[in-house]
């Protein structure tokens, strides 16, 4: 007989509230540890349990996937951002969202992508060139936000929004704040309440929706010159109906991979870069490899799989900072996971970051190894999903980094500001809390 999952008792009405605001990371690191892989928490009038087990992950996100959605908390705040869209809908809504995309992010059209890719990692590290000069420091965070936006716009847009690149990455941080406080609160702000925090939360969601809007009027003008994602989902036509998408269907797509598309990559590639800054060992062996297989040249398709201790680094620094740190799903009936009780509406979290520091998989998870990944890892790693959800721009990001990590080291040399605190700032994904401020010096050999 199944019994209910063990976890800590919290306080009275509130639960674990305040521990999961305070130090969601924390909080559930030490509950696996004391309670197990599966953990029971109250976060108010919420259950939510904590899976652990890579078993019962599977079930939730493969096996038995048909009984777990995502009409999540969590969810419904990130809709607030994107709508319903690949990212937060359901059922037959999803899956024919999915099949329309799925062309446009399989490995041999990704593959296409590379070229501009490394056109605008050339301009990003031209205009860098006067900081590694003058020695004046530059915030990486802000730097991949500002590039990994700048691709998504050309490879799967069509436009070039480096322009907008500052406008997006605040009003990014905005929402994304904003939705992860709300997500947080045991009883939440309503939206038409005109609160401070609801308040920026609009104007950031306006400035955003203008730059969208004007990329679908322009590819809607002259559909003919563009041939990218989004002229896809404007040629896509029902098959009973024959109507095309609308103008916010087409909106909530966009926004959705501005959001998905540039926000987790960039935050790989900021605890990259960060976790590179403290092992300076490491990046000699980076060079040496990206010498040898690159010399001065562009980097190319064809040489990925020669930049391999390049592509073990950027799966390292995504086991021990994931940028998707949490997913949740919510029971639709009851189900049992590892011997346990879980009520249909209660909801089930899964945590990349808890599951990559389990010691049962990683010996001495906090350590800084990329010789880890010599081997596939298959159990006890999963930076972006598993199962029919599995991110479908996992092509696409590790593509891009690559080529980004490879470009970067080969030109620079990039060292933390000395005494500049980093710590992991969990909200949607999983951001530094300072930013990255780096001095960047050019690469002497």
């Amino acid at each position: 007989m199944s019994q209910i999952a063990p976890g800590p008792r919290g306080l009275p009405l509130l639960g674990s509230a305040l521990d999961f605001r305070r130090d969601v990371l924390g909080l559930m690191l030490e509950n696996v540890r004391r309670h197990g892989d599966i953990v029971r928490f109250h976060i108010g009038p919420f259950v939510t349990h904590l899976v652990n087990d890579p078993e019962s992950i599977e079930r939730v996100l493969v096996t038995n996937q048909q009984n777990y959605n995502k009409a999540t908390r969590s969810s419904a705040k990130i809709r607030s951002i994107c709508g319903e869209s690949l990212l937060t809908s359901n059922d037959e809504a999803w899956r024919s969202q999915r099949h329309l995309m799925q062309p446009i992010f399989h490995r041999r059209s990704v593959a296409t992508f590379a070229a501009k890719m490394t056109q605008a990692i050339a301009t990003t590290l031209e205009r860098w060139q006067p900081h590694s000069k003058n020695g004046q420091p530059l915030d990486i965070a802000s730097e991949m936000m500002r590039l990994t936006y700048t691709i998504v716009g050309r490879a799967l847009l069509g436009v070039d929004l480096s322009n907008d690149a500052d406008v997006v990455e605040r009003a990014m941080a905005e929402m994304l704040s904003h939705s992860y406080r709300r997500w947080g609160r045991m009883f939440d702000v309503p939206d038409w309440l005109p609160s401070p925090g609801n308040l920026r939360f609009q104007k950031a969601l306006r400035s955003v929706d203008e730059i969208v809007y004007r990329i679908i009027a322009t590819h809607r003008e002259n559909p003919a010159k563009h041939k990218d994602l989004l002229s896809m989902l404007l040629a896509a036509r029902d098959e009973v109906t024959g109507e095309g998408l609308n103008d916010q269907q087409l909106r909530n797509q966009t926004v959705t991979f501005l959001l998905a598309g540039h926000e987790t990559t960039a935050n790989a590639l900021t605890w990259t870069f960060y976790l590179l800054s403290q092992h300076p060992s490491i990046v000699r062996e980076l060079q040496t490899e990206i010498a040898t297989v690159l010399g001065d040249r562009v980097p190319t398709l064809e040489d990925l799989p020669r930049l391999k201790l390049t592509t073990m680094v950027i799966q390292e620094s995504m086991r021990l900072y994931p940028p998707i740190w949490a997913m949740e799903r919510q029971a639709i009936q009851d189900d049992v996971l590892g011997g346990y009780q879980i009520r249909a509406g209660s909801s089930v979290v899964i945590s990349p970051y808890v599951l990559h520091r389990d010691p049962k998989f990683w010996r001495d998870p906090e350590r800084f190894d990329p010789t880890r990944f010599i081997e596939p890892q298959r159990v006890g790693y999963m930076p972006f999903g598993a199962g029919p959800r599995l991110c479908i721009g996992s092509e696409f990001a590790m593509l891009e980094a690559r080529l980004i990590v490879a470009m970067v080291v080969r030109e620079f040399h990039l060292e933390l500001v000395p005494g500049h605190r980093v710590e992991p700032l969990p909200g949607i994904t999983l951001r530094t809390r300072y930013g990255l401020p780096m001095v960047i010096r050019k690469q002497t050999s």
